[in-house]
């Protein structure tokens, strides 16, 4: 029977380990949060990874050294902290070289924040730790075992928020008082404070204020110009320039002046927004799917990933196919092929037609082009069919074959990448394989 079960357990992780590889191959990595400390941006998210920027516009890809996805990070006493699934904390003064902190927990923490004097993270089942500096942290003791999301620190006290409309309120973060909201199954995501009263926001467009941040009313006469809008979520919430600014999912961006009349942004994706930072000009928002959007008003923003085409433009001869690629550039180096993905029309069927989405064939001498639409996004890509003449026939046998050749060794590329990441993936478990069964014969000998 022991033998039984140690077999199931060993593929069970190598199982675990092949699948981890191969979900990752292909797809950018989710961002939860960002925080800014006055010269540059950090992101942190799925997987351990974390993007920096100086200006916004320019990342820089990086990881924590951990598979572990990082739901929040703050920045304070001189350094960035970031926390997040089976309660890994990390700490870095550049944002590049990171260090594991022990928290003493191994449940989620979804939110953290400094206040120049101690750290407070908080996270499921109602958990609230406390650190003096980032690293030696300890857990306070609370009622609740709600799902905590978000804590800030907010004219003088910390605030936190959470599922089923909790709020907690702490001046010291050792000592915290629940908030009494009527009990809902409606999540409460985040809060900001515009220097005249609190603002919370939450599921299915939920906004409450609040002028002491311990009475809160909900904006019953909350008024926005999409009526399709109200059952969006509102992941994050920032006071800036005057206004409130709210994002979250499907891309909606609000803003407002007093918080109850808002007005939805120009769409510029329909990917989640999980979290908001500005330095003050330049407003950040970064989500799911790699998505980062900016801002240098509050009105105007800018979806910085763009669509590119395999080739700039496409030459065909009648009756030839070509193969037809559209990649996603992300300003973090990293480029995906998204033309499984993509929705596209083509301006003249009589001179090309695009089969299975990837495939041109050329149909009769002509020009055409390819639209492609992907995430509020369009891309033209010129196509154009010449027709063969029986003069240059044999030049054009010498450009097919230079075409051919040029398919056969992208396939060879492609082919060998393909080599590599199996050798990779194998030669992890092979080490798994050995260390696993290494401890089975000391159990098996004990």
């Amino acid at each position: 029977m022991k033998r039984i079960f140690y077999f199931f357990v060993l593929m069970a992780l190598l199982l675990n380990c092949v699948f981890v590889f191969a979900e990752n191959a292909d797809k950018a990595p989710q961002f939860y949060d960002i925080a800014f400390n006055g010269e540059y941006y950090v992101a942190v998210g799925e997987k351990g990874s974390v993007i920096t920027s100086r200006d916004g516009l320019d990342w820089s890809l990086g990881s924590v050294g951990s598979d572990k996805n990082l739901y929040g990070v703050t920045w304070g006493l001189n350094k960035f902290v970031a926390a997040g699934e089976e309660g890994v904390i990390f700490t870095s003064e550049d944002g590049k070289n990171w260090t594991k902190r022990d928290s003493g927990i191994s449940s989620d923490i979804y939110g953290i924040e400094g206040n120049g004097d101690k750290f407070i993270a908080v996270g499921d089942m109602g958990k609230i730790l406390v650190s003096p500096d980032g690293i030696r942290w300890s857990r306070i003791r609370m009622a609740t075992m709600e799902v905590l999301k978000k804590v800030k620190w907010v004219n003088g006290i910390f605030l936190v928020v959470g599922e089923d409309k909790i709020i907690l309120s702490s001046d010291d973060g050792i000592s915290w008082e629940q908030i009494n909201i009527d009990h809902s199954d409606i999540a409460f995501n985040d809060v900001v404070w515009n220097g005249k009263e609190y603002l919370i926001v939450g599921n299915k467009m939920s906004i409450l204020t609040s002028e002491d941040g311990v009475s809160w009313e909900y904006s019953d006469h909350l008024e926005v110009a999409d009526k399709e809008l109200t059952d969006k979520n509102l992941n994050s919430i920032l006071w800036y320039k005057d206004k409130f600014i709210a994002a979250g999912q499907d891309g909606i961006i609000m803003f407002s002046v007093d918080g109850t009349t808002w007005t939805e942004e120009m769409e510029v994706t329909k990917k989640c927004i999980m979290s908001l930072s500005t330095d003050g000009d330049m407003l950040v928002g970064v989500g799911k799917d790699g998505i980062i959007v900016v801002s240098e008003n509050g009105e105007d923003w800018e979806n910085l990933t763009k669509l590119t085409a395999g080739e700039k433009q496409y030459t065909l001869l009648e009756n030839e196919e070509k193969s037809f690629q559209v990649l996603m550039e992300f300003p973090f180096n990293m480029n995906l092929d998204i033309t499984r993905y993509i929705e596209w029309e083509v301006s003249d069927e009589n001179v090309i037609r695009l089969e299975k989405g990837n495939v041109i064939k050329a149909l009769n001498e002509g020009k055409s082009k390819i639209k492609v639409f992907y995430d509020e996004k369009t891309l033209e890509v010129p196509v154009t069919v010449e027709k063969p003449r029986d003069d240059i026939s044999d030049a054009g046998e010498n450009v097919n074959k230079d075409r051919e050749e040029k398919d056969i060794r992208q396939l060879q590329k492609d082919l060998l990448k393909k080599i590599i990441e199996v050798i990779i993936r194998l030669t992890i478990v092979i080490i798994l394989t050995f260390i696993i069964m290494h401890f089975v014969r000391k159990i098996k000998k004990k």
